[in-house]
């Protein structure tokens, strides 16, 4: 199996494990009438999180596979693994990498900078679809839609989707529907599609 077939495999399994949370919640929420509860629009709300970890591996995954080529300019942004983003070497510094070539080296802070990474916004996309020589245009056409999702993402994350409207009639997390999420899965897929096409 090639890399780029790996990344596709996993990409797409974890596009499956994103469908099935959002079938749970229908499967849980089908014979209901009225509004469904917080704890079951929960499910929607991991599947979001999970959603956009999806998009963070996909991402990751080709930074890994392409970076370590990549052109010295490109290189000059990641630090040194193991030196904490002091972009000045001495002889200490690479005391520490004694035996391992040059590939080694740039694979192990490769790695290490990636693992630090997150893509939080389109822009934050376009950068390191750039880095790997993607056109960072492919990001237009979905960025919009990216957005919405990404933002939703980090209120789940950071601030477990809190409703900042109070009182009779409004529940304690924003409402938020299958159709959106399902929507957005689409999305993804699709950008996912045309980044694995072009890597």
């Amino acid at each position: 199996m090639t890399i780029r077939e790996e990344i596709q495999t996993r990409f797409n399994g974890n596009l499956q494990r994103v469908r099935n949370i959002v079938g749970l919640y229908t499967a849980s929420t089908r014979k209901r009438k009225g509004r469904p509860a917080v704890q079951e629009t929960d499910l929607l709300r991991a599947a979001v999180v999970l959603l956009h970890a999806t998009l963070e591996d996909l991402l990751r995954s080709s930074a890994a596979w392409k970076l370590p080529t990549a052109a010295a300019g490109v290189l000059s942004e990641i630090p040194l693994a193991g030196s904490r983003g002091n972009k000045s070497l001495g002889l200490q510094e690479l005391a520490a990498f004694r035996g391992r070539s040059v590939d080694e080296v740039i694979s192990r802070s490769v790695s290490e900078y990636l693992e630090r990474s997150s893509y939080n916004h389109p822009g934050d996309v376009k950068a390191i679809l750039e880095k790997i020589g993607i056109e960072k245009s492919i990001v237009d056409g979905f960025a919009a839609t990216l957005a919405v999702m990404m933002a939703r993402r980090h209120l789940i994350a950071h601030r477990a989707d809190r409703n900042p409207i109070r009182g009779p009639g409004h529940h304690e997390a924003q409402s938020l529907s299958s159709s959106a999420v399902t929507r957005w899965i689409d999305t993804v897929e699709r950008f996912g599609t045309a980044v694995l096409s072009r890597v």
